[in-house]
Order: structure tokens, then sequence, then C-alpha cells
């Protein structure tokens, strides 16, 4: 066999698994199209063009990405964008005339949400998602409801509007009445977390396992006598005893032919050396509603700009002369629609990782995690 365990996979949980079993002692074999996943970082441009920042309480993630301090925002110069209409700075009255319902936001992260989100992060680094829901009711209970229904029940309509809805459009590029509570209050742990800026260095996360990892793309799994056989688009056959499949959700329902599962957002990034028109100068910082389709525009301290849009967009909108440095476009970013879960244990030595459970760098490492455990007995 080419490994006791293949991961096919790249992105979060795909290294996270392969770490644990790594870690482990284990003999593990990373096979992806580009390490990373959506994390990608380009050290040339030292800019992100996938994942953007890490909360500081993602534990497991930053055992991967290379934490590069605080993210630099300033509150003072970000400009909030509600409609074509309605702009306003964070120190205008129309912000702080939502900053009671803030802070009621806030409260209700630190003292109920969050220590029960962190116990159920826990219990799913050994027990599946379907089983976790049932040992914590209310959570399921997040992932079942709208978004828009807990903002009413928590009656913070007005901070949502001002700030907390364009918080959660910034992280998913989803209209915030088609996201689920949880996916909602899990982005939007920002709100009350600290931000982290990070950079990610493929080469050194190679190194971790020991050079045990194959770019290449992989067409087929499939199963004989016990042994899993991974088949590559350049004609390879790699066998294992353990297969983990963590790729992003439209590709793992492809290999193992899933019935159905969430359905994913289109998020575009871009890298440009601009002049504004006089909109964007106004600020150094720009974060948009949900009715518009470009999501953020951000400054940055060598004077590029950073554009994160949820399709692409002619950028002359908003710059009068503009060169593009860098864009990615994700036609499948984050599966967000939809509250379909998806078994884990898929079948024989056969398990499933990635964020279509749970929106997220680190919900995607728990799931990788689970799976290592699972192949260690630990789970």
């Amino acid at each position: 066999m080419d490994a006791k365990t293949i991961v096919v996979g790249g992105g979060m949980a795909g290294m996270s698994c392969a770490k644990r079993l790594r870690e482990n002692g284990q003999d593990v074999l990373l096979v992806t199209e580009h390490l990373g996943g959506r994390v990608y970082y380009d050290p040339k441009l030292k800019s992100n063009f996938g994942a953007v920042f890490c909360m500081a309480n993602y534990k497991h993630s930053l055992e991967i990405l290379d934490d590069n301090g605080p993210l630099p925002v300033s509150l003072g110069d970000l400009m909030l964008h509600t409609s074509p209409q309605k702009e306003f700075k964070v120190l205008s009255p129309t912000f702080l005339g939502g900053v009671p319902q803030l802070l009621k936001f806030r409260s209700f992260m630190n003292k109920t949400f969050m220590p029960e989100y962190v116990e159920y992060k826990k219990y799913c680094e050994t027990h599946p998602v379907a089983q976790a829901f049932k040992k914590y009711p209310n959570i399921e209970r997040y992932y079942r409801m709208k978004a828009s229904d807990v903002i009413a029940e928590l009656g913070i309509a007005k901070a949502a509007d001002n700030f907390i809805n364009k918080f959660a459009y910034a992280c998913t590029g989803s209209r915030v009445d088609q996201l689920n509570a949880l996916d909602f209050l899990n982005v939007t742990q920002g709100a009350v977390v600290a931000l982290r800026d990070f950079t990610f260095d493929g080469e050194k996360f190679t190194k971790m396992l020991g050079g045990r990892v194959k770019t290449a793309t992989v067409e087929q799994v499939h199963q004989t006598k016990g042994v899993w056989h991974v088949k590559t688009a350049d004609g390879e056959d790699l066998t294992c005893e353990n297969l983990v499949v963590a790729t992003t959700a439209n590709v793992t329902q492809k290999l193992l032919d899933i019935p159905q599962i969430r359905q994913p957002t289109m998020l575009v990034s871009y890298l440009v050396k601009a002049t504004p028109n006089a909109d964007i100068a106004k600020s150094g910082a720009h974060y948009y509603g949900d009715v518009f389709d470009v999501i953020a525009i951000g400054k940055r301290p060598d004077g590029l700009y950073n554009v994160y849009t949820r399709k692409e967009i002619d950028l002359g909108d908003f710059f009068t002369e503009y060169d593009v440095l860098g864009y990615k476009v994700w036609p499948c970013a984050l599966y967000t629609y939809g509250d379909t879960v998806l078994k884990q244990d898929w079948a024989d030595h056969c398990w499933i990782a990635g964020d279509m459970n749970g929106l997220g760098l680190e919900p995607a490492c728990i799931s990788g995690i689970y799976a290592a455990n699972r192949i260690l007995g630990l789970a």
C-alpha cells in the first residue's frame, strides 16, 4: 500500500486530519490539488485570496497558520454601507444608536452562546455532528433556524442592520436571510473575539508531514477487498487501508456519490493598485450590506486595495484607475444554504471531513480531527 491512510484534500480539514495522524506516529499521505484549500496566501503579493482572518479562539487553525498579530482594522476609519442611499461611520449617531443592542448581543455571545459552543466543538472532536446535536439541542436549534429569527429573538435588529449583518456578510458572502442561525452566530463571534491576521507556509507544513504531500487531482475513489483505491488524473492508483475525503463538498459529493449537500456561495477576491473614486476615498475600509454585490474594500498599509465581492464586478465603479495585481474566483466558496447534516462515518474505513456541517476554518479543522481520532481509535 502507498500509505496506511490517505487524506484527499489539503484544506484545513485535510491538513488537521493529517497533522493529528502524523503526530501520533501514523503513516499518512495527503493528496491535494492545492495545499491550503481556501486558505490561499500569495507570499509574493503578501495577500490572502481566500480566508482573510482567523479568530483568536480558533485554536486548531492557529496550529497550522502563522499568526501575524491583530487584524489591522481601524474602527474609526470604517465606513458602513446599508444601501446606496445610507452610509455612515462607526462614530456616527446612526451607529451609536445601535450600541445598546450591540452590547446586548455581546453579552449573549459571552454568557450564553460561546460557552456552550466551546463544549460542542470539543465534543465534535470525538463524536459526529449528528450525535453532538443530540447532546447539545440548543446548537441544533440554531442550525435549523434562520439567522433572521435569532436576530428577532434577541431583539437586536438595529445593531444587526448597522453592523452585525455586515460582518456576517463579509465572512460568508451570503445574504443574512439565507444563513442559518448557527452559521451566523459562529462567524459573528468576530464582533466579540479578537481577529488575527495570518499567513500560511505550505513548505513548512509539508515538512511537518515529513514530505508526505502529493499534488494531484483525484478523480475516483473505490474500495476493493478491504483496500481503498485513489485514482488521480495523471493515471496513478494509490492504495490505502483508511481513506479520509476532505475535499470541498461538491467534490466530496461527486467522489462518494452523496445524494444531498448544502449549497455554496460564490466569492471573488481582488488585490488592486488603484486610485479610489470620491466615495471610496472617504475611508480606508468599507463594509457593505447584502443588497450590494461588493462585500468589503480595504486599503492596505502599502496603499494597495483588497476588494471582496460575491461575483466578478466592474472595479471601475469604485476606482478611477486600477491595475489588478491578483485575483481569485471561488465558484463554490462556503456551503451555507440548507440544513443537511452530512454523515461523517461514510463507509468501511472511510470518513468525510470539511466544513459542510459547520461553517469556517475551525469547524473544518475539528471535522478533520474527528476523522483522525476515529482512525486512532480515540473516538
